[in-house]
């Protein structure tokens, strides 16, 4: 992975700058000048620079024309990996995916240096160059037959090989990627904001693309020269920063590692910013994804994650200048963050405390939007998530009460929003299961608010949790209920609240959402699946 020049591998070689001061800020190198272009940009199969890279599941990126060539051929070349080369040299067409993050970065390499951007490869050259490749028995037979096949044996004695093959060239992968990063932030410093945007680019590149390389990477000394990336004043660096602690979080052994790192006080810093959207954005779903590790939830929370998280729910741009109002994903993000660190009694009772976030809340919670309804309606049932939660300490259940909570989930189930029988109607009669205990104020709101009609036909229905909380609240509002809070039998129920309530354990998990699918090399807006 080293050039042998003392300089990382992604660093282009230096070059004489034109000494005209109307030069262009790509200026065409010498003609002595060798690009040696990183591993990244080149297909595995032709060595060439990728001017039309792909994605090929489980997620190797090649020359669209190589692989296609590959797969028109029956071809699996030593760089396919095993569970590829079963889809290279079966019947089934292969699913390529467009690698634009990559082949951006290629072009903006390609422009920095002053070279032409490549040029695809022609189906010929690509089947000449796959031929090539090929043992000459294989060469022969593909000439003469449509469709080679293997015999089964020796093709799993070669796939057992080549996995062999792959998982020693990930792990030194991995090994070496990480000292070449390290060579950029190491004691000497100095690196420039171009070196520093091409190492973070290349760093969320390797972490989408491999479990195991995200695994390795996942060191205190990278994760320390992470963290001033995730303040640069770079937009790019520091979005691709954020993106990289997404991709590293994915990985369950990583999450407490990044936690212990100091990582999360930058990203609260990003969050609050405001003023690079897809950073911002990048830094919600690492919070996200960390909260979800029950041991991070707290520290999380005194750091100060709680009060951003709100605005950006609430589709605040941040505080910083030339914040922009956000969109679906970035406040489903901020959601599902506040969800998870809701689950920590202590942070309820600072998510209570925070500065309007009951009004946040129910104001998503009765959101409608009639030109995307759908997202409108999953950005309703975080809220009512959040507002369950809530409701689980003696500060949630005030601050619900005064902010009119229970006027507000009382509609929810009588309008129609939390729908009969859906995960919203049982997380709002757990809200209000909450609100009930140990509160002669809720007596009152609830029968202003008729929470009773909206009780009562889930208390008549047949069984479940859902049934049992609406009876106990219903009792509770006429006063019937004399049991002290938490005495309800935890065979039906099931565990008891910080503070001694009852809270459901399968509303703690009905249908909650799933898991975040990792994020992409690449521009704004890569907070999907992979790309």
């Amino acid at each position: 992975m080293a050039t042998g020049t003392g300089r990382p591998w992604w660093a282009p070689p230096p070059y004489s700058t034109p000494e005209s001061p109307s030069a262009s800020p790509f200026p065409s190198p010498p003609s002595s000048f060798t690009a040696e272009p990183p591993a990244e940009f080149l297909c595995p199969i032709s060595g060439s620079l990728m001017a039309d890279p792909v994605i090929v599941p489980p997620g190797q990126t090649f020359e669209r024309a190589s692989i296609q060539a590959c797969a028109a051929l029956a071809f699996s070349p030593p760089a396919v990996a095993a569970d590829l080369a079963a889809s290279v040299s079966s019947s089934s067409p292969l699913v390529l995916v467009p690698n634009v993050a990559l082949r951006t970065a290629i072009l903006n390499w390609c422009d920095r240096l002053g070279l032409p951007h490549p040029a695809p490869l022609s189906p010929d050259t690509a089947h000449d160059i796959v031929r090539r490749l090929m043992p000459r028995e294989d060469h022969q037979s593909s000439t003469n037959s449509p469709s080679p096949r293997p015999q089964a044996a020796a093709a799993s004695s070669v796939r057992v090989r080549r996995q062999q093959s792959v998982d020693g060239f990930v792990q030194q992968r991995g090994e070496a990627l990480e000292e070449e990063i390290m060579a950029v932030f190491g004691p000497e410093g100095g690196a420039t904001l171009a070196v520093q945007a091409s190492a973070m680019a290349l760093l969320r590149q390797a972490t989408r693309e491999n479990r195991e390389v995200r695994r390795q990477l996942c060191t205190p000394r990278l994760l320390a020269a992470l963290r001033p990336m995730l303040l640069s004043p770079d937009a790019g660096v520091q979005a691709n920063a954020a993106a990289a602690v997404v991709n590293l979080s994915l990985e369950p052994e990583n999450k407490s590692r990044i936690v212990r790192s100091g990582a999360v006080s930058p990203l609260v810093d990003v969050l609050r910013g405001g003023h690079n959207p897809e950073a911002r954005d990048h830094a919600a779903g690492a919070i996200y994804s960390l909260a979800v590790e029950d041991e991070n939830r707290a520290a999380i929370g005194v750091l100060g994650a709680i009060p951003p998280l709100l605005e950006l729910f609430a589709g605040g741009g941040g505080s910083g200048a030339g914040g922009s109002a956000v969109g679906y994903r970035a406040r489903r993000e901020a959601g599902m963050a506040l969800y998870h660190v809701s689950l920590s009694g202590m942070n309820r009772s600072k998510l209570a405390r925070a500065p309007g976030a009951v009004r946040t809340l129910l104001a998503a919670a009765e959101a409608r939007d009639r030109n995307n309804e759908a997202d409108a309606a999953a950005l309703r049932r975080l809220a009512v998530m959040v507002l369950a939660n809530l409701a689980g300490c003696a500060d949630g259940r005030a601050a619900l009460m005064d902010g009119g909570a229970v006027a507000a989930v009382a509609r929810l189930m009588r309008g129609g929003a939390a729908a009969p029988g859906s995960a919203e109607e049982e997380y709002c009669i757990s809200a209000l299961y909450g609100m009930s205990r140990g509160s002669m104020r809720f007596r009152g709101l609830a029968r202003a608010a008729g929470v009773e009609a909206a009780l009562q036909p889930v208390a008549d229905s047949g069984g479940g949790v859902g049934r049992d909380m609406a009876r106990r609240t219903l009792r509770a509002m006429r006063g019937e209920d004399d049991e002290a809070p938490g005495a309800v039998a935890a065979g039906m129920l099931g565990r008891q609240w910080d503070d001694g309530s009852v809270v459901s354990e399968g509303l703690l998990s009905i249908r909650r959402p799933p898991h975040r699918s990792n994020y992409g090399a690449g521009t704004a807006g890569s907070n999907t699946t992979q790309f």
